[in-house]
């Protein structure tokens, strides 16, 4: 009897070692990062990765052929191999790829070669750069200042937002210089380990493909909520559900958001009279993280920031374009006596510092030095260098009239809200007028229109996981009619906020150039999504497999175990 006990404990022991052996585990970074490597790794990717003094190179060497036909079907953003030396450092069988929708179309059917650009890291190897997986070269479309979304992640990190990575680059290709692009982090388990200490979490973004999100209370069906795509590889929906369900119905919640995140979140949408977010119509371009049930937004996508749709101001305690009560995120907790304290707070704090006017015009001027010999001989831009000099002091003066307004609404001078219908599409107090973009029109020679985008495949069949990150990306949603606006306006070249010359049918919703319609459609939150920058693990990945075996073979064992002891009790 004990030799048949001990050959079965002896069996299961070996199969726990087969287990190990066929699963091999080794803590991840967010498991054995302390604070100090946090932020040692930060201090290492900021000089290294993503400086913010100097404009660094980012140099891609590729098959000529496998370029070409990237660019001939550029549409189809699919993935070639290539090699990269990202500011000195090198490395091999990186996946290239275009990026964008709307902005890829519109290159697509003009006579540009300026494509966005998405490296991936890991997606032939297992390597990263200095933890990162995935890296966006974006073309700074729409924006002839080169300075928007720079200036407003600056901004985000000035008051302690989590921020993703960024930086001015040259692109090469193939020893041929590309073009100026200003680089972004991916957002994923790199950047949640550096601000959370954790990339464990569930993480959702708001697309336009599925309407946004505007988190009101569809009911307890996590399908329901079609405007939320799930990017990590798994999430319990339940704590979702439990995040809106007490946002709309409840009131602790503390319980269940990083308030001081959500109202600093907003305050910097304000501040920078970005509607392409949360606050505009379209409910699109943030990202919600889940850190032990808690939620935060993670910034994202601010092209479109300081005039990209004209104005100068926007109704700071009612900052939506349409209702206020339909965006919960912001109507709950400015009821709150204590939390709209806090966000004006937050508002005087950057209206104080970052945004401050003597401040925000020496930092605009530092780039400005730092960027024009690079915009200058950028070869390929969208807009001329003259229209990239006028866009300078349009952009002061824009921004010394929003802040201005919103200092008037902070001290009681002006109304801080309306009658609930939020600030209208003109982003003015009062609202009033369609929010649409004007300005010049970014040249490439000679304007391009075109008349119609390629057709969107709406069908249900493409699983979440295997869909691009930025295929449902804001500012690069085609109009529903189908039809393809112009390449890209830049109100804040003149400030005016002047009506472009969109074809026919793209101004209904108060929008023009890129928020033409909505989308219909696209995946719905429950299904199994892609970490961003491709580092989650797939689901049966080894790690999960040495979990199941072990928790299995210890179950066994402790059912062995009971058995043994009562029968030896007997």
């Amino acid at each position: 009897m004990k030799k048949k006990r001990m050959t079965l404990l002896l069996s299961l022991a070996l199969a726990i070692v087969l287990l190990s052996s066929g699963c091999q585990w080794t803590p991840t970074p967010a498991e054995t990062m302390s604070s100090t490597d946090s932020d040692a790794q930060q201090e290492q990717i900021d000089s290294a990765v993503f400086p913010k003094d100097k404009v660094i190179d980012v140099k891609i060497t590729m098959d000529e052929a496998d370029f070409q036909d990237m660019l001939d079907n550029a549409s189809a953003e699919e993935y070639k191999e290539a090699s990269v030396n990202y500011n000195g450092m090198q490395l091999d069988h990186v996946g290239i790829r275009t990026k964008g929708n709307l902005s890829l179309r519109s290159v697509v059917n003009s006579d540009s070669d300026r494509y966005s650009f998405k490296l991936s890291f890991d997606e032939y190897l297992n390597q990263t750069l200095n933890g990162i997986s995935k890296i966006n070269l974006n073309n700074n479309y729409s924006d002839a200042s080169y300075m928007r979304e720079f200036l407003t992640y600056e901004l985000a990190d000035s008051v302690g937002l989590p921020t993703p990575g960024f930086s001015y680059v040259n692109v090469y290709v193939n020893d041929e210089l590309w073009g100026f692009y200003l680089a972004i982090e991916q957002i994923g388990d790199s950047y949640l380990e550096r601000h959370f200490n954790n990339s464990y979490g569930a993480l959702y973004k708001a697309e336009m493909n599925g309407a946004g999100s505007d988190l009101t209370w569809l009911g307890n069906d996590p399908d329901s909520y079609t405007g939320l795509v799930m990017k990590s590889k798994s999430s319990n929906d339940d704590v979702l559900i439990d995040m809106l369900d007490e946002l709309n119905n409840g009131s602790d919640y503390e319980k269940v958001l990083d308030v001081d995140n959500v109202l600093k979140y907003v305050a910097l949408n304000v501040v920078a009279s970005n509607m392409d977010s949360y606050l505009g119509m379209n409910k699109q371009n943030y990202y919600l993280y889940e850190n032990k049930g808690v939620f935060s937004v993670l910034p994202w996508d601010y092209n479109m920031a300081f005039g990209g749709f004209g104005g100068s101001g926007i109704l700071i305690d009612e900052p939506t374009q349409g209702a206020l009560a339909e965006r919960p995120l912001i109507a709950k907790l400015l009821e709150v006596d204590k939390y709209k304290e806090r966000y004006h707070a937050i508002l005087s704090e950057m209206l104080e510092g970052y945004m401050q006017q003597e401040t925000f015009n020496e930092r605009v001027a530092q780039l400005q030095d730092l960027i024009s010999g690079h915009v200058k001989q950028d070869p390929r831009p969208f807009y001329t260098y003259e229209e990239y000099e006028q866009s300078i002091p349009t952009l002061t003066s824009f921004v010394e009239e929003s802040m201005d307004n919103i200092q008037q609404q902070l001290d009681g001078t002006i109304p801080s809200a309306g009658d609930g219908t939020g600030s209208g599409g003109g982003m003015g107090p009062g609202g009033g007028g369609g929010m649409v973009p004007g300005g010049n029109t970014p040249t490439n020679n000679e304007r391009t229109t075109v008349d119609a985008a390629p057709a969107v495949n709406t069908e249900p069949s493409q699983n979440a996981e295997e869909l691009p990150e930025d295929q449902t990306q804001s500012s690069d949603q085609p109009p529903s009619d189908g039809n393809q606006p112009v390449m890209p306006q830049d109100p804040v070249q003149n400030g005016q906020g002047q009506v472009p010359d969109f074809p026919q049918g793209q101004m209904g919703n108060g929008f023009g150039g890129e928020f033409g319609g909505q989308m219909q459609g696209g995946p719905g939150m429950g299904r199994p999504g892609d970490r961003s920058n491709g580092n989650a693990e797939e689901q049966g990945s080894p790690k999960e497999a040495l979990y199941a075996g072990v928790s299995i073979a210890l179950l066994l064992l402790s059912c062995l175990f009971v058995t043994l002891y009562k029968r030896k009790r007997l």
